[in-house]
């Protein structure tokens, strides 16, 4: 059955994550309404104006070169100028809607290939996500499918071509999402056996509302938390069997996905986890099966020989042990990331240009508020059952584990092994997102996918050890399809922003209705993209930025429209809440409102709240 199941699974992994690959893509359809009756700018004019695809080696790749200048709680206004406009509409056919993905663009856009100059300038996003996107594209180059040159005019003319670099890049994503997959099978048979579970959470994984989210992004997340899994696998092999292959391939697993996304980093703490399992197993064997070990296999002494002597030798051991697969982590890490040792020596500036723009989105704060956001964020990243029944299950599993412990025949160690060495840098993630998650938005919530797969795991392998078959399969059934419920509105999201009258269109359409009803100033919370704002007419609408902390209302204070972007829809409701794409930046819905006392009487927009 499993030889079916898994290849099944595979292709309808890749239907899913491929169907809406183009999602949110730069074009000039926002062109009529940026640029209203006037004749749009060509690219030449558009660089003339605000300048080309500027770079520079002290900066990281995801900082502004030119940032915007305004003081602390000052109000700023956006498009005065047509240099300020070019800026804008040049955002509008190089971005996607999606406001992470352009930084790999940009990091790729700064080497320089045949001069050696392959600083990436991007350390949060590591080596093995951004050289084989750009491996990737250079193969699609060849074949014809995009068009690689230095010609920014042509890009801004022709954005469609652009375009085709986030598809390149999102294929990396859907490969990697296929290997989780196969990752998630393994670990669920390696818990349960058969082929019924580990089928069911690979399906659950493929739904799953921030998996199916991240498999469509231009993001290191997934990918780096594939390798998290597969560096589990091979951690749990080295418990088994003590073969040096796994203990070196777990800290090369551990490397890479920290060389693939630095928030993978807490996959470090199953190296000493594995090697004290080890030895725990290694040390409750008889004298008889440890005298002559299988080759290539650990061998560790026999409590009957706790001399000091030997004791101090049984700790020189572990800790060489645990050194080891840590140095290996570490040289893929900088093997895949050169220029993080590099930039130590030469060029620390970069360095903190990037790691200190990273460092400014995130702060650690533990509250009431802060808790209850990251738990949301993780609970609407799996779905609220998943949630609840892998917590219920984990600690049931637990209390068995506890119980079992005496137990050491092989599929014992093997469970116990690989349920321990997920749980652990599982619940380092939680407690992370926890505590940086006060007042983070939806998206904060990719952060926790390695959280939402736990909790997956653990409430199918729960299931399938308490109940019966008839029974557990009954009810993974209806886990997997509160997976697939939500996680088929995500898969929506990205279908209806492959259309040309997308939700952003719409708004716009509205936007554009009440600038003709007398609206003329609209208060925005980022600097204007297709990302966070819909395309309004640069002309005839005064763009004014609002503080970082500005609300809605503080906007009605000094504009007739106030627009930003929101995490669940406006319409009130049990639908519309069930349906919602928190995570995703795809049919982003907008929170607008206008002030009453305004000299026109507006209608609001297509998915608009009605007026205050």
């Amino acid at each position: 059955m499993g030889r079916i199941c898994l290849p099944a699974l595979l292709i309808l992994a890749a239907i899913v994550f491929l169907a809406g690959i183009d999602w949110g893509l730069p074009s000039r359809a926002a062109d009529p309404f940026l640029f209203g009756d006037r004749k749009p700018w060509t690219g030449a004019e558009i660089i003339n104006l605000a300048g080309g695809w500027e770079t520079r080696s002290d900066v990281g790749a995801d900082v502004a070169i030119n940032p915007l200048e305004h003081e602390v709680g000052q109000i700023v206004e956006l498009n005065a100028t047509d240099a300020q406009r070019a800026q804008i509409v040049r955002r509008y056919r190089l971005f996607s809607y999606q406001p992470d993905e352009m930084v790999t663009l940009r990091a790729l856009a700064g080497m320089k290939p045949g001069r050696l100059q392959l600083d990436p300038r991007l350390y949060q996003y590591g080596g093995l996500w951004v050289y084989p996107i750009g491996a990737l594209l250079e193969i699609a180059s060849r074949i014809g499918f995009v068009h690689l040159h230095g010609d920014v005019a042509t890009y801004l003319d022709h954005p469609e071509q652009f375009g085709r670099f986030y598809i390149v890049a999102r294929f990396y994503t859907v490969l990697w999402a296929l290997v989780g997959v196969v990752a998630i099978y393994a670990l669920m048979k390696k818990l349960v056996g058969g082929a019924l579970f580990p089928s069911l959470a690979a399906a659950a994984f493929i739904f799953m509302p921030v998996v199916m989210n991240m498999a469509h992004e231009a993001k290191p997340h997934l990918p780096g938390a594939v390798l998290m899994l597969l560096a589990v696998l091979a951690g749990a092999r080295y418990v088994e069997t003590g073969a040096r292959r796994w203990w070196i391939i777990a800290g090369a697993a551990c490397g890479a996905a920290t060389g693939m996304v630095l928030s993978s980093a807490p996959i470090f703490i199953i190296l000493p986890v594995m090697i004290l399992l080890r030895a725990m197993i290694a040390a409750k064997q008889t004298p008889a099966t440890l005298a002559a070990p299988p080759a290539g296999r650990v061998h560790a002494a026999s409590p009957r020989d706790a001399t000091p002597a030997i004791q101090s030798t049984r700790r020189g051991l572990l800790v060489a042990r645990l050194a080891g697969p840590i140095l290996i982590g570490a040289a893929v890490y900088f093997a895949t990331n050169p220029y993080v040792a590099i930039n130590l020596v030469f060029n620390r500036a970069v360095l903190s240009s990037n790691l200190g723009n990273t460092r400014g989105m995130f702060t650690a704060h533990l509250s009431f508020a802060g808790v209850l956001n990251g738990l949301r964020w993780i609970t609407l990243g799996t779905s609220p059952v998943i949630a609840i029944a892998g917590v219920l299950g984990g600690l049931a599993l637990l209390v068995r584990a506890i119980r079992k412990s005496t137990d050491r025949s092989a599929p014992e160690i093997s469970r116990r092994a690989t349920g321990i060495l997920l749980a652990f840098p599982a619940l380092w993630v939680a407690g992370q997102c926890i505590e940086f998650a006060n007042g983070q938005p939806g998206e904060f919530g990719r952060f926790a996918i390695l959280v939402d797969v736990f909790l997956l795991i653990e409430a199918l392998a729960a299931v399938a050890t308490f109940l019966s078959q008839r029974w557990g399969t009954v009810i993974g059934i209806i886990l997997l399809l509160t997976a697939l419920i939500p996680g088929a509105s995500y898969l929506h999201g990205f279908h209806r922003d492959c259309q040309p009258n997308n939700n952003r269109m719409q708004f716009a359409q509205g936007l554009s209705q009440l600038q003709h009803e007398g609206a003329s100033t609209m208060a925005v919370f980022a600097e204007p993209a297709p990302y966070c704002l819909p395309p309004v007419d640069l002309w005839k609408w005064k763009l004014i930025l609002l503080p970082k902390h500005a609300t809605i209302n503080d906007g009605l204070r000094v504009a007739d429209v106030a627009i930003r972007t929101s995490d669940f829809p406006p319409a009130r409701g049990a639908w519309p809440l069930l349906t919602a794409t928190p995570i995703s930046w795809a049919n982003k819905p907008f929170a607008i409102e206008h002030r009453q006392d305004s000299a026109y009487h507006p209608v609001a927009p297509e998915g608009a709240p009605p007026s205050r």
